[in-house]
């Protein structure tokens, strides 16, 4: 099986973080938040896009944006969808012999995901999309979704159905996979997200100690 195709979800406001800011380009450690989810994902998918709007700055980033194709604030499905569209838009992909058969979404403020999790959700792999699930906590932000399901996403969005993501797997159908603990990120926690000042100095904490440094 090829290399799925990445989406980065970086169009939420970033109310908690103090203001509406694109809180993806936050500064951790010196770099862009959403650069620390870029090194997690970039070696696993191929090619990486961002859902975002084009006048916030991410464009210096160098990577394909996918901006929302709907008027309003629609949330994570949106952005799926537009990634979705955005990349049947661009052919596919080289490593995957044509189109990618899957879109791995992640979301723009998980700066330690493991460097196993397209392979650790494409086990799964099938007609449904997959979540990742860390110790019995669902991930539906992080989830690899079929190329196919964009037809039925764009049915759910049409007739102004939920923007949950979960209501729209709960529609569709999924599957689950459990995804270990890690070294490498705070508490052990792949999916350990910044959403407030707080978060944001444990991690910038996290990562001036070290990678192999531990937080409770």
């Amino acid at each position: 099986m090829g290399k799925p195709a990445g989406l980065i979800l970086a169009g939420g406001r970033g109310s908690r973080m103090g203001g509406d800011v694109a809180k993806p380009l936050i500064e951790l450690a010196g770099r862009p938040l959403i650069a620390h989810v870029i090194d997690r994902l970039a070696a696993q998918v191929e090619p990486l896009l961002i859902a975002a709007p084009l006048d916030q700055g991410f464009e210096r980033l160098g990577l394909t944006l996918a901006p929302d194709r709907r008027q309003g604030l629609l949330g994570p499905l949106a952005g799926i969808e537009a990634g979705l569209l955005t990349l049947a838009e661009m052919g596919g992909s080289d490593t995957a012999g044509g189109m990618p058969r899957q879109l791995l979404v992640v979301p723009g403020d998980t700066p330690f995901l493991p460097d196993d999790l397209a392979e650790s959700l494409q086990s799964l792999a099938g007609d449904r999309p997959v979540i990742a699930r860390f110790k019995n906590r669902s991930q539906p932000a992080t989830s690899l979704w079929p190329v196919s399901t964009l037809v039925h996403l764009t049915e759910w969005l049409d007739a102004e159905k939920p923007l949950a993501i979960r209501a729209f797997l709960q529609w569709t159908g999924y599957r689950e996979a459990e995804i270990e603990p890690i070294a490498d990120a705070p508490g052990k926690d792949p999916f350990f997200n910044v959403n407030t000042p707080a978060d944001l100095a444990h991690a910038a904490n996290f990562l001036a100690k070290g990678s192999h440094e531990h937080f409770n």
